[in-house]
Parts: structure tokens; sequence; C-alpha cells
């Protein structure tokens, strides 16, 4: 297994470890929630697309958080500190729990602290294109590492073990605290209205995390309780979606017409849900993974280019993004509840290709100058 060593290459680079580390637990609590999804469905005795909600709730509270740190908050050691360690409380109190609704309070509370740290991280690299790539990659590399670890710790103790390695995982990074860079407060006050293209590009990221994660935060209850397959096979399932996204995520090169790639995550999110087979699973996964970060970054790099003050939109992307991911298994569960697996596929399909066909039309339109 590479991605440990990837792992140091990447802090090599010139990126705070300590930032690395705390993306990469952050991403560890996202990727923990579709495998462990039907464990805890199992554990509170509620319906698949009910235990959803939790995974809305705490990508709520990340919107909010994200969103407002910039602007009511200072980059610095004691903020870090504090986000690590009320995410790790989080995580202790997720394994104490009986009762469903303090779950879901205490997973949108973690919610809270990721969004926290995500903007602690991005706001020291933002501008640096090396860097950048940097914290982007450490997703697929973290995934690739805690996916079949997840699996383990499922077979072992259900759900209420994963959690408890994620809150001793959150005080890790208290041994790397990094030194930050503050941005002057009259420039993170400083706002412009996207242009009309931006917008479009804004509201399709949001349609492609809305449509994606209605998918595949369900994407293990499909495997686990449609086609009867373990959570340890599920979990490195998973890490083949993450293992895919690492070479794509990491090119430097021009991506033209990102849009397609997106168009492709559609087809692939259409097929989980009307998959048969259980060894269909990895190649539908696989290819999600590698055509979604294959994507992104295109369209991160078009919003760049129509846009009069990138710095800004880029910001408003990943909180469209965010915002997607969180109504997404609220979506989710409602189709499953009132369709089917193959019905949530259709829709959530629908919603991506909506959204790589927007990025297309978008490139291929020159506005005049």
């Amino acid at each position: 297994m590479q991605a440990p060593i990837r792992l140091l290459r990447v802090a090599r680079m010139g990126t705070a470890p300590g930032l690395l580390a705390a993306t990469a637990v952050s991403t560890a609590v996202f990727i923990a929630t579709p495998i462990s999804l039907s464990s805890i469905a199992d554990r509170f005795g509620v319906a698949p697309g009910t235990a959803g909600i939790f995974s809305a709730a705490q990508l709520g509270l990340f919107v909010i958080a994200s969103w407002a740190s910039g602007r009511f908050l200072t980059p610095g050691r004691g903020v870090f500190r504090l986000a690590l360690i009320m995410l790790a409380a989080a995580n202790l109190a997720s394994v104490a729990t009986d009762v469903f609704l303090a779950f879901v309070v205490i997973r949108a509370l973690s919610g809270l602290s990721l969004g926290v740290l995500t903007w602690l991280a991005w706001s020291q690299v933002f501008g640096d294109e090396q860097r950048q790539g940097d914290i982007a990659v450490v997703g697929p590399l973290a995934g690739v590492v805690v996916s079949p670890v997840f699996g383990l710790l499922l077979h072992a103790g259900g759900d209420r073990a994963v959690f408890a390695a994620l809150a001793a995982a959150a005080l890790v990074p208290l041994a790397f605290t990094p030194e930050f860079a503050v941005v002057a407060a009259e420039e993170r006050a400083r706002r412009t209205r996207a242009v009309p293209q931006a917008m479009v590009l804004i509201a399709a990221l949001t349609l492609l995390t809305l449509g994606g994660s209605a998918v595949f935060v369900f994407g293990g209850v499909i495997l686990i309780d449609k086609l009867d397959m373990a959570p340890a096979t599920v979990s490195f399932v998973y890490s083949a979606n993450a293992l895919a996204s690492i070479p794509s995520a990491r090119w430097r090169g021009p991506r033209p017409l990102a849009g397609l790639w997106l168009v492709l995550t559609s087809m692939c999110a259409v097929a989980l849900g009307l998959i048969g087979a259980a060894w269909m699973a990895w190649p539908v996964l696989t290819v999600w993974g590698f055509a979604f970060w294959a994507g992104v970054p295109g369209v991160y790099t078009l919003l760049a280019d129509r846009s009069a003050h990138p710095a800004e939109r880029a910001g408003d992307a990943q909180a469209a993004m965010a915002a997607g991911r969180a109504i997404g298994p609220l979506l989710g569960g409602l189709l499953v509840s009132v369709w089917s697996f193959g019905g949530l596929g259709l829709v959530g399909g629908a919603l991506m290709a909506t959204a790589g066909l927007s990025c297309v039309a978008v490139e291929r339109y020159r506005p005049k100058k």
C-alpha cells in the first residue's frame, strides 16, 4: 500500500503536515458515512433513508461553518486546536449515545468542526497552485487508507468502533499544529457579484454534488442490503474509488471539455442504482472516482477563466458544492423510501448529467470582449 508514502511526499512539497493531517481526518469522517450507514440504521432501528438524515445535518453545519469562518474567525493555532478537540468530542459522543435524535445533533456539531478545519486548510494554500493540489489530493489518498480500515472496524465492532477510531484520529493533528498566515480583514470582507457564466458553473457544481451525494451516500446500503456484499468488501470497493482518483486529481495538464467527465460520473450513478451483480460495483465506483476528479478541477479552471474575481468565486464554489452534499442525502433518503434504488440512480444521474452538460455549454460559448 503506497498511500502513506505518497502522503509523506505531499508533505515535503511545502504544505504544513498539520494541515494535511487535519484534512485527512476531515476526509475520513465523510468517507465513513456511506460505509457505516447500514450499521447505523441497524443500531438505532431506523430505515436507511431515515438514517441518512445525520449526514444531511452534518453537511448542513459544515456549509454554515465553512461560509461563516472566513467572515467571523481569524486563522490561528487556537482555532485549529479547538476545532480538533470539538471533533474528537463529537466522535466520542457518537459512540456513547443510544438515541437517534441525539446522534443527529452530535453529527451536526461535528460538521461545525469540519467546516472550520476545511476553511483553515484552504485559507493557507489559496493562490498557491502547487499547495492547493497538495490539499486536494489528500482526500483520495486518505480514502485508499481508511476505507479498508473502516471495513475491518465495522466487522469487529460496528459503527461505534468507527467513531471511536475517528475520535482518536482527530487528536493526532494536535501534535503538528501549524503556524497560520492571517488574511487581512478588509480583503476577506470584500465581495463582488458573480458574472452570469460563473453563476451557471456554480449552480452546475451544486447539481453535481446534489445528485452525486444522493447516490454515493446510499452506495454502501445498495451493495450490502441489495446485493448482500460483506461490509469489509464494500470498504475495499470504496478504496478502489479513492485510489482511481489519485492520478486524475494530481494531473497538471489542461482539462478540455471537463463537463464530459462529469457526464461519465452521471452514468456511473445510474449504473450503481440499477446494479444487479456485486462484481459490477468495482468498475462502476472505480470509473466514478477517476472521472469525478478528472472533471471537477477542470470546472474550477473554467470558473476562474469566466470570473471577474476568481478568488471569490472559488469560495462560492466550495460552499455551493457543500450545500449540494448536504441536501443530497435527504433527496436520496426520500427517493429510496418512496421509489427504489434504481429510481435514486436515475434521478441522481440526471442531475449530474445536467451539471456536466451545462459546463460544456459554458466552455463552448465564448463571450464577446
